[in-house]
């Protein structure tokens, strides 16, 4: 009986891939040590009204997600009072069509929550709206993003997503 040897460089190659793959998912977006999002939360946070003026348009690896996503979108809002909010609004693959008209300059109405472990002035978008549309991003009972799709699943066109 024959036995087959692997070569020393084949199984080296192999780790390599291996060790690889699992950077890449440890590299992608997880939210401050949470393994759930926030509409898994048997407690959610108030929704809050606020308004402001859109001041940058913002595209980064965000550390503050529990999904998959390595690129976060975040709008920067400069508020009556002075203060400036990072409003987190989620993956940019899934948002960045629906955000195709809202415009830097642009007066904001925003519903949107908080939890404990977020920073003074950073809030996660529920609805955003401006002089010509409303864009739902989350569910605003649940707080479930709307490109979580229905049970969990995916939907398959971006077009069910959140623009009224």
């Amino acid at each position: 009986m024959k036995t087959q040897k692997t070569s020393n460089w084949k199984k080296g190659f192999t780790f390599c891939i291996l060790l690889g793959l699992t950077g890449l998912a440890n590299a992608a977006q997880k939210g401050l040590g949470d393994s759930t999002g926030i509409a898994k939360a048997e407690v959610r946070p108030e929704v809050v009204s606020l308004a402001g003026q859109l001041v940058k348009y913002n595209t980064h690896p965000c550390e503050m997600t529990t999904g998959p996503a390595p690129l976060g979108t975040h709008l920067i809002l400069k508020m009556a009072d002075g203060r400036a909010i990072n409003l987190h609004l989620g993956p940019s693959t899934d948002i960045e069509r629906l955000l195709a008209g809202v415009k830097e300059g642009s007066t904001l109405q925003v519903e949107a929550f908080r939890s404990e472990e977020m920073k003074e002035n950073d809030y996660v978008a529920v609805s955003l709206t401006d002089e010509n549309q409303t864009v739902v991003l989350r569910n605003p009972k649940t707080l479930r993003p709307v490109w979580a799709g229905n049970q969990g699943k995916r939907q398959g066109k971006q077009g069910r997503l959140g623009k009224t």
